[in-house]
């Protein structure tokens, strides 16, 4: 009573207490999206000792790293449809403790299927966070400054996660155990959940079918998982080509299946008709190819400098600290410039050149390597190709779009990339092990010879390498705008 009349009397104090929780509600998403972040890179320090701890495969590997990719591909735009029409904070909400639940699962895994399954949950929960979150930021927040400064509040916290996630890591693994990059989740989930309920507001969309295209969900996600498992059981000793042919064929059905659902439904998740922009379709490839050479290159440059070079997990995550601390002021300061100077089409290609340049330096590498000479430049470039590419190719994608459809351009430039990533891991993981068999060591191998590791390593390299090159000729032939300012 007394709260309600001070409100009453005073609708000033009123205003400055809704204002102020407006701001805890940014603090409590941009912690969502930092952990889902965070989850994209934590786990490559953890990697071998993961490997080690569960007597993994390489493929095993590609599967913890690559399945959280995939599903959280698959299914973000599922979560932006669920936001709208089931409530913004009830998905928030579900996809968090989905995502705590995985975390807390993915921690006490003693096996490598579970520990996978257990990722690919992580990744669902976090499909359904990151849209959420968005949109209660944009209706929380009124078109203009306060919107914009929210919004930049928001991002700079998702690329401060997965730097802070490499780093994170290592120290946990080294200093604990691996277990503990998934456990370290769960009490910033409960600190979300617990607050999210009384400050973040509920709100649903009112526009559109109430359609959730579940059916083209579910299958682009089984056909992205089937196309990776394909790729990736080649190498076993299993496989046949029969199997091998059958499985991809299946994979491709489905991707087409989803092509043909988008096509006819009513209320599509891809609408396909907004790909007639061919800016937004170049960006979108460009994406594929960009994040799936930069993860096949992250996860090679990870398993080398702790398998090869012997690096402890903490020491692996300062050597690839410099590289990205380096992303924020080249993705704030340089790429803009860039972008103004040469245009989104040189300023991506040049992006890309500087990615390609660094996966050849790291070619240079043998059973020692020198860090000061070969290491941190690489690692450096890779990180300076991806922070000049990443703004500059969010910046294509909405490029002659209307603005109502804005958010939907950026949404699909996202997504794809993302599963280009996954993919990507994929076929390096896939090339990766294949050449560390023709090594004399099978590719079910949990702890190969250098001689094998190196051969693998660098025929895997290459696969990134040809990725990166793709990506150079689609963003020029492809991107024709001459200059965009951010």
């Amino acid at each position: 009573m007394k709260t309600s009349s001070i409100a009453k009397n005073h609708p000033e104090q009123q205003g400055t207490r809704a204002d102020r929780w407006r701001w805890v509600a940014l603090i409590l998403v941009s912690l969502a999206i930092f952990l889902d972040t965070v989850d994209v890179s934590i786990v490559n320090v953890a990697l071998p000792d993961l490997q080690r701890g569960l007597h993994l495969t390489t493929t095993d590997l590609l599967w913890v790293q690559g399945v959280y990719l995939l599903t959280y591909a698959g299914l973000m735009l599922l979560g932006g449809r669920a936001a709208d029409l089931l409530g913004r904070r009830r998905i928030f909400l579900l996809g968090a403790t989905l995502f705590g639940l995985a975390s807390l699962i993915s921690g006490l895994a003693n096996s490598g299927w579970l520990l996978i399954v257990a990722r690919g949950a992580q990744g669902i929960g976090a499909a359904l966070t990151m849209p959420s979150a968005v949109s209660i930021l944009t209706t929380t927040f009124a078109e203009g400054p306060e919107r914009n400064k929210a919004l930049g509040i928001f991002s700079a916290t998702g690329g401060a996660g997965f730097t802070c996630g490499l780093v994170l890591g290592g120290v946990l693994t080294n200093f604990i155990n691996w277990h503990w990059v998934f456990l370290v989740n769960v009490p910033v989930v409960l600190l979300i959940l617990g607050y999210s309920r009384v400050v973040v507001p509920e709100g649903r969309s009112m526009m559109g079918e109430r359609s959730y295209d579940l059916t083209g969900a579910v299958t682009v996600t089984g056909g992205l998982l089937l196309l990776v498992y394909a790729i990736t059981q080649a190498n076993e000793a299993s496989a046949t080509p029969l199997k091998t042919g059958g499985l991809l064929a299946l994979a491709c059905f489905l991707l087409v299946l989803f092509l043909l659902i988008e096509r006819y439904s009513k209320a599509p998740l891809m609408p396909l008709r907004i790909f007639r922009s061919r800016t937004l379709g170049a960006a979108s490839a460009v994406s594929f190819t960009l994040l799936g050479s930069f993860f096949g290159f992250l996860f090679i440059c990870t398993l080398y400098l702790q398998d090869v070079l012997h690096y402890s997990p903490v020491l692996a995550s300062l050597a690839l600290l410099p590289a990205s601390i380096i992303t924020i002021p080249v993705s704030r300061f340089v790429a803009p410039w860039l972008m103004s100077w040469l245009g989104v089409r040189y300023s991506s290609v040049l992006g890309l050149l500087c990615l390609l340049s660094s996966i050849a330096l790291f070619l240079r590498t043998g059973a020692s390597a020198d860090y000061v000479e070969i290491i941190l430049p690489s690692t450096i470039l890779s990180q300076v190709g991806m922070s000049i590419c990443v703004p500059t190719l969010a910046i294509a994608a909405v490029s002659g779009i209307e603005q109502a459809e804005q958010g939907l351009a950026a949404g699909l430039q996202g997504t794809l990339g993302q599963a280009g990533g996954g993919l990507g891991l994929a076929i390096t993981t896939a090339v990766l092990a294949a050449n560390m068999a023709s090594g004399h060591v099978g590719a079910t191998t949990t702890i190969p010879s250098v001689v094998a590791q190196l051969s693998g390593f660098h025929a895997g390299l290459l696969a990134a390498a040809a990725g990166a090159a793709l990506g150079v000729l689609i963003a020029f032939f492809g991107l024709k705008i001459r200059s965009e300012t951010p």
